[in-house]
């Protein structure tokens, strides 16, 4: 366990440095055709719709996802690593981190639940999705290293008006690779808290 743990902080340097907060030109479209997100007639699509965000570097994908009321709960290691960081983070942190990430010369490959993982059924205008386990991976387009985050967390989804939004993230803990459990990960609280603690991060809000 702690082998994998020490191997994601040396690897953490290049997110560290301020690189990513330096002004760059914006990344080339990775395709001439519109991003298809899913309908968010159903609160697996608006979880789908973060992956496809993720993937295409896209922050209106995160933005249409994310309630007006959300808030983000890190888990014990995040919140150890950047005390203060989280207290009141909504919406507006959540966009900021987002668009700063995307901003920093980044590729993101990800998936944001296992395939055994049993979607529950909304009661009414509320679910909630416990122990869903998100994974992606993070690498700099100047460098080519990378970071890999895989964390369980609860979310809970609203349906507001005609659409489900996410109004609560809360991570629980990291979790380590199935094919190498003795390879353990961090949460993206961890990532949220690297851009959060940063002096340009206000900046970008």
């Amino acid at each position: 366990m702690k082998s994998g743990r020490h191997i994601l902080w040396l690897a953490l340097p290049w997110l560290l440095t301020g690189c990513l907060f330096d002004p760059r030109d914006p990344a080339p479209p990775r395709t001439s055709d519109p991003i298809q997100y899913l309908p968010r007639g159903e609160a697996v699509n608006v979880w789908a719709n973060l992956e496809i965000s993720l993937e295409n570097n896209d922050s209106f994908g995160w933005d249409e996802a994310i309630s007006a009321g959300f808030q983000y709960f890190p888990d014990l290691e995040a919140e150890a690593a950047y005390p203060g960081i989280f207290e009141g983070w909504g919406k507006t942190e959540e966009i900021s981190f987002i668009k700063a990430l995307y901003a920093g010369g980044v590729s993101i490959s990800a998936q944001m639940r296992d395939d055994d993982f049993n979607v529950p059924p909304p009661a009414g205008t509320e679910v909630v999705w416990e122990n869903v386990i998100y994974d992606l991976t993070v690498q700099s387009t100047v460098d080519g290293s990378s970071i890999r985050y895989r964390a369980s967390a609860i979310i809970n989804f609203r349906l507001e008006g005609n659409f489900w939004y996410i109004s609560s993230w809360r991570d629980q803990q990291g979790e380590s690779d199935p094919d190498d459990p003795s390879q353990l990960f961090s949460s993206m609280g961890v990532l949220r808290g690297v851009f959060g603690s940063n002096k340009s991060f206000n900046m970008v809000k």
